[in-house]
């Protein structure tokens, strides 16, 4: 299993037109790629010293096959364009592999 962050900050205005984004558009294209187990969207509870909001979207995935399948898709690429021009900050991606001991 790997999980699957995607770090950004906005403006606390652009919470709900994200979240927006997010249900109606990103969730859903991640949802329907094979390997999908699950995707949601965090928000800190703070804001950061510049007064933005920092979040991610964080997606469970069965391989790493399944992840990078799904991020070559025409869908899934045009969801995360959308979801791009609210941020505030270059994201940070990172790619954890769950370890099960």
């Amino acid at each position: 299993m790997y999980v699957r962050m995607f770090m950004s900050a906005i403006d606390p205005d652009d919470l709900e037109p994200l979240g927006a984004i997010f249900r109606d558009d990103v969730k859903p294209a991640l949802l329907s790629q094979p390997g999908c187990e699950s995707v949601e969207l965090v928000a800190n509870v703070t804001r950061n010293a510049g007064g933005l909001v920092e979040g991610a979207a964080i997606s469970r995935w069965r391989t790493m096959e399944d992840l990078e399948r799904a991020l070559d898709q025409r869908e899934v690429q045009e969801s995360i364009v959308r979801a791009r021009q609210i941020l505030r900050q270059e994201p940070v991606t990172k790619t954890f592999e769950v370890l099960e001991g």
